[in-house]
This record gives structure tokens, C-alpha cells and sequence, in this order.
């Protein structure tokens, strides 16, 4: 055995910082080693970069060393107000955990083209981690200091704990090649495989197991897109955990400024870069534009819905753009395009992203809108924002978003005048409530809104009490259009869809239910009726049925013409939501490029 272990040679790859060693990995190949020196040196992010040849007597000797201009950044923590609690080492291979860690440490990840699954397991990156000053000492002091309060201890005894449970992860490390089988179950039979292999270790283990086995197949992944690629390979829609899992390791690739730069590639500047995202969010990028295959990719998937996470991930980079201080266009006039921004975020309910996008939509809002050099007022920056919404809904939902946000706060007052004017204007309880949302649950839901936004409890109350008032029969549902414009139409005059709902396009029919809840017409190949105009969306319109109904939805940006059953021509906008009765034509295409729109049937047969 001591032979044998003389004979064991490994190659580690070092870089330098502040005067100070960093293992960045650790190869059986000298090769891959050196590849992966010469990466590090080409992101010029490290004074010195070397190879180091370690035998099983421990002796070292350096085979390969280059220095480069880079490495004058510092990295430091990031900010943070909330960490998840673990008491047991296993705990911190868990999604929550590790988004603790990758939020806590951004410059560290980003600096190592790594997340935190990939290191967990690795020996010698925590090991080297430990050592670093601007790190390790402060990461562990926050952690203490947000955790302590939840234990009921002093920062002091969770700091001891914090230390106690990282080196624990250390021996897990140096024992972490026995989770290898994993890995190979993962790269055979996907994440079924992997789940199936797994199946007879306790519970508690699981995480570990696949943490190791993502980190595994990540880590030769040098660049942020491939990652996400990767990752999407193994996605299986109808799978619900296949899903969950896909979503939380997706999540923890984009959740940062230098992943979410690699993904688009490209950018003319912050504007369209934010857009970008916002079409990823709704599943709609456009593939006309120099996007990356990886953005397109994570677009498609997340317009399938269940990434949660990733949304939650993406609405955090589309904020922390928005308030920043970076201008949005490199013409200086940044109106226009915040205008287009804020469009983009427009839901039923208000702005996507709750309080905090809000309030960071407000912050920019008095930069954009403001005029030679001097920031528009709070009170006019609201009042333009609440402009480009076209509902009571969502006027209520920004008005009760901003005044929960820290922001808002010191504008309550306002912003509690503002909702009771907006409460004046509703006639109906439904201009309240997305379509199929139970009255019931809308005034749940407002109730906890208006709290949570300080409105005093007896506004409050009469303001529930009001919706209360009206009773469900004379209920009417409201579709939102474009801005400043809303449609009401009869809830009992809307089709009952008992019986079909055929949709014809060049020969080929799908009938709903039969086929399914929905059927989406666009470029993309998964579509259910594929098109090939360049004037359409890659999901361009979705037909569904809902709740007894039909409806049709645009998807798109460039607009939807319906030719109605009594002959008429409705053009429909991204976002709305219209019900279809009878026979008629869903119609795409732009003449003035010299297209030949396309003309989508749909029947209905009500079975009354």
C-alpha cells in the first residue's frame, strides 16, 4: 500500500491573490491541468497562475508557471439579510443552503466560474477558502450574526458552531469519491437514473448525493451557457421532480451579474439587456436577435413553466439592473426605454417581482422621467407609473407594493390616498380578480395586501367591506388590454366548451380538450402549429381552455389580429386575454414585409 501511494502523482492548479495561494482544482491529468491554467490566465482575474505536481509523499514541484495583468480585484463578501439555518452538516447541501452561500459570496463564485455545488465536495478549494482572509472570517461573522437571533444563542457560540460544521464538510471532502457510482448513474440514466440509485440512502444523505453528482457533470464546464445547457440536457417536463431539481440547479447558475452577462452575449446596452431578460421570463426571446443558444434555450424552458426558482432568480437580476445607477441607453435619454421596460412588466396585479421591483422601478422612474439634470418628484414618478397600467387591479397592486416596500414607507400617506381613490373608481368586484380567481380569495389576498402596507386598519376594513357588497351573480369579467384600456364582457354570455374547441391550420387540426389543455402557434419547433413568417413570436398565441371557457392569449410582441365571428377585426396585444365563441380566424403575419399572413381557424360548438 505505501508503494502504491508513492506512485500517486496529482496536479493542482494554483492561483495567486493578494500575495496569497488559491487551489482552483485539482486534476490526475497534467494536461487538463495545464488547460485549465492557461483558462484562468486568459480571464486575466489572477497575477499568477501555476501547475503544481503533488506526489503521494506530499513533495511538490512546479511544472508550469505564467503571470498575467489581472488580479488587482479584491474579493469580498456580498451583502446579505437573511441566511438559511443549518445545525447539521448535511443540511448545507441543500438548495436553500447553497443559495445562502452563493448570494453571500457572488465575487468568489463568479471570480472561480463556479457555484456552490460544485466545491462543497472539493478538498483542497475548502481548504484554501479557509485560508483567505477577506472571506472566510466575514462570511462566517454574518452567518453568525443573521442565525444566532433564530438559535436564541450569542453571534460568538454560533460562530464556534458555524466552524465546527465547515469542518466537518472538510472530512466529508476528502471522503466524497465514494459518491462516484452517483455520477455515473446521473450520466447514464439522466435524473431518474440518478434518484433510482439513490433510492435506498437515508434521507438526509440525498442531497450530498446530488449535489456531488450535478457538481460533477458541471465542473467541466468552464463557461456559464454551457453549464445552463448541461443542465437543461436533463430536463423532463412531465417529470415533477425532474423538474424541481433542474429549476433549483438553474437557479443557482444564473442568480448573478457575470452569469446572466455570459448568457446574453451580446448587449448594445443596460436596456436592451434588461429586455432581454424579460422576454427570457415570459418565454418569448426573440431568436432574430444574437441572443446565446444557452439564453434561447433557458427562455424555451421557462416559458414551459415549474423553474420557479429561476424566475424568482431572473426577476432578481432584472432588479438589480433597474436600480442601478448605470445609464439604460448610451444615448443619454433613457425615457423611452424605461417606458418600455416598466410595459414589460406589467401583470394582472401590478408590476412582476412584488415590492422590491417596485420600488426599484420607482427609484429609476425619478431618474428616466426626470428632466434637465433634476429627478422627477416621488409623488409624479407614481402617477406616471400607475399611467401605464390599464386596470384597477394592477394600479392597486403597485400602489399597495410600493407602500410595503421600505421606499414607499416614507410616502405612505400618498400612497394611502392613492388606493382609496383607486377603491372609488371600481364598479365591479371582478376588476379585481384575474380570471377563475374566486372573489374569496381575492378579498383574502387584499386584505393581507393592505395590511402589509400599513393602510390603517378601519380603511382597510371598509375598503374589504366594499368588495363584499357585490354579490357573485352580478360579477363581470374583466380582460385587461393595452394600457389605459379595459374591456368588460358579460361572464354568462362567455361559451360553455362542453362539447370542442377545433383549431385548423394548412391541413392539420388539433382539438381541444381531446389534445390537450392548450395548443400554442409560433415559430418554435415544439409549437402545436408551427409558422414560418418572420413577423411571428417563437410562442406567438396560445389557445386554452379555462374553467369551462375558451380564451386566446398573445404572447407576442408584434401583435395579434382576431377576425370575429360577426366579421369584425380585433387586434390583440401582448398579454391580453380575450374569450373566443362560435367560428372565426386567428390571423399573423406582416405585409409590409412581403408575408402571406397566416390564417389559424378555430370552431367552437358550445353543446347547448
Amino acid at each position: 500500500m505505501a508503494m502504491s501511494n508513492r506512485r500517486d502523482v496529482r496536479f493542482e492548479v494554483v492561483v495567486e491573490q493578494g500575495g496569497k495561494p488559491n487551489i482552483d482544482g485539482v486534476f490526475d491529468d497534467e494536461k487538463a491541468a495545464t488547460e485549465r491554467a492557461g483558462y484562468l490566465l486568459r480571464l486575466a482575474k489572477f497575477p499568477v497562475v501555476r501547475v503544481v505536481k503533488v506526489n503521494g509523499l506530499g513533495k511538490e514541484e512546479t511544472i508550469f508557471q505564467k503571470s498575467s495583468a489581472g488580479g488587482s480585484k479584491l474579493t469580498t463578501i456580498s451583502t446579505i439579510n437573511e441566511a438559511n439555518l443549518c445545525t447539521d452538516v448535511l443540511q448545507i447541501f441543500s438548495f436553500e443552503s447553497r443559495m445562502t452561500l452563493l448570494r453571500l459570496l457572488r465575487g468568489y463564485w463568479d471570480d472561480q466560474g463556479v457555484i456552490p455545488a460544485e466545491q462543497l465536495h472539493r478538498y483542497f478549494p475548502l481548504r484554501y477558502f479557509e485560508r483567505e482572509a477577506l472571506l472566510f472570517n466575514p462570511s462566517v461573522t454574518r452567518l453568525a450574526a443573521l442565525q444566532a437571533p433564530m438559535l436564541g444563542i450569542k453571534p460568538g457560540e454560533r460562530y464556534d458552531q458555524i466552524i465546527r460544521m465547515f469542518s466537518a464538510l472538510k472530512d466529508l471532502a476528502q471522503h466524497s469519491d465514494s459518491l462516484a457510482p452517483y455520477d455515473q448513474a446521473l450520466a447514464r440514466g439522466g435524473i431518474s437514473g440518478l434518484l433510482a440509485a439513490s433510492i435506498d440512502r437515508p434521507v438526509e444523505e440525498r442531497d450530498r448525493i446530488i449535489t456531488h453528482a450535478f457538481g460533477s457533470m458541471l465542473e467541466p464546464h468552464r463557461e456559464w451557457g454551457a453549464k445552463v445547457q448541461s443542465v437543461l440536457r436533463l430536463h423532463q417536463e412531465e417529470d415533477a421532480e425532474n423538474t424541481r431539481l433542474v429549476d433549483e440547479f438553474l437557479a443557482e447558475i444564473v442568480d448573478g451579474r457575470e452569469p446572466i452577462r455570459a448568457l446574453i452575449g451580446y448587449s448594445p446596452d443596460l436596456a436592451s439587456a434588461l429586455m432581454a431578460l424579460q422576454a427570457t421570463l415570459r418565454g418569448d426571446l426573440d431568436d432574430r436577435l444574437p441572443n446565446t443558444e444557452a439564453l434561447l434555450a433557458l427562455s424555451n424552458a421557462v416559458g414551459g413553466g415549474g423553474l420557479r426558482n429561476v424566475q424568482e432568480a431572473l426577476l432578481n437580476r432584472l432588479r438589480g439592473g433597474i436600480e442601478g445607477l448605470t445609464p439604460l441607453t448610451r444615448t443619454g435619454s433613457d425615457a423611452k426605454a424605461f417606458q418600455a421596460i416598466v410595459d414589460g412588466m406589467i401583470v394582472f396585479d401590478g408590476f412582476m417581482g412584488g415590492p422590491a421591483m417596485a420600488e426599484a422601478l420607482t427609484k429609476r422612474g425619478k431618474l428616466a422621467l426626470g428632466a434637465g439634470g433634476t429627478d422627477l418628484p416621488f409623488e409624479d414618478t407614481v402617477l406616471r407609473l400607475s399611467s401605464r397600467l390599464g386596470s384597477a387591479a394592477a394600479r392597486l397592486g403597485f400602489f399597495l407594493d410600493l407602500a410595503t416596500s421600505d421606499f414607499g414607507r416614507r410616502k405612505v400617506s400618498f400612497l394611502i390616498q392613492r388606493v382609496a381613490e383607486e377603491f372609488n373608481q371600481v364598479k365591479s368586484a371582478a376588476e379585481l380578480a384575474a380570471p377563475g380567481v374566486p372573489l374569496s380569495d381575492v378579498r383574502d389576498g387584499l386584505g393581507r395586501r393592505l395590511r402589509a402596507a400599513g393602510i390603517p386598519r378601519a380603511l382597510a376594513d371598509g375598503l374589504i367591506a366594499k368588495i363584499a357588497t357585490i354579490p357573485d351573480e352580478q360579477r363581470v369579467l374583466t380582460i385587461p388590454t393595452a394600457p389605459r384600456q379595459i374591456e368588460t364582457i358579460d361572464a354568462r354570455s362567455l361559451p360553455c366548451v362542453a362539447s370542442k374547441i377545433t383549431v385548423t391550420h394548412q391541413g392539420k387540426t388539433i382539438t381541444l380538450p381531446d389534445q390537450g389543455a392548450e395548443v400554442v402557434i409560433g415559430r418554435a419547433a415544439e409549437c402545436g402549429i408551427v409558422l414560418d413568417h418572420a413577423s411571428a413570436s417563437r410562442r406567438h398565441v396560445a389557445i386554452r381552455v379555462r374553467d369551462g371557457s375558451c380564451v386566446v392569449e398573445d404572447l407576442s410582441r408584434n401583435g395579434t389580429r382576431l377576425m370575429l365571428p360577426n366579421g369584425e377585426t380585433r387586434l390583440l396585444k401582448q398579454g391580453e386575454i380575450v374569450p373566443l365563441s362560435g367560428r372565426g380566424e386567428i390571423i399573423i403575419g406582416s405585409l409590409d414585409l412581403g408575408e402571406h399572413p397566416a390564417r389559424i381557424g378555430w370552431e367552437i360548438k358550445t353543446g347547448r
